[in-house]
């Protein structure tokens, strides 16, 4: 599957794109939605991993802009934040479910896994 992963902490994203990879996957990176190719050119996305807080914009209006051409991508949000506004927000959009930081890498891998491109997503 293809993942496009959207997060502004090098570090962070680096490593979870090289363990996507190891899991099979092949990863698409941005460290910033302003990087990001036309929507019409991601075609072969299978889900989409964008971090909540970016520096141009939210990663929520990154993921709803991008559904608006790509309604069947199921997205994950992550977040360390542990604010009541994301969960509601997010909860709010059948395509998308959040994911707390810090995680274990597996972990998300099996979410990924399990998702299933044009169905809603299931809540934690």
């Amino acid at each position: 599957m293809t993942i496009l992963l959207l997060d502004d902490d090098n570090d962070f994203r680096s490593a979870l794109a090289e363990n996507l990879r190891g899991d099979g996957h092949r990863v698409v990176e941005l460290d910033t939605p302003t990087h990001a190719p036309a929507f019409e050119e991601l075609c072969d996305i299978g889900v989409v991993v964008a971090d909540y807080h970016l520096p141009s914009q939210t990663g929520l209006a990154f993921v709803d802009a991008f559904h608006a051409v790509h309604p069947a991508v199921p997205v994950i949000v992550v977040t360390a934040d542990p604010s009541a506004f994301i969960d509601d927000a997010i909860g709010k959009r059948p395509y998308a479910r959040l994911h707390r930081k810090p995680f274990d890498v597996h972990e998300l891998e099996a979410v990924i896994d399990g998702m299933v491109p044009g169905e809603p997503v299931r809540a934690l």
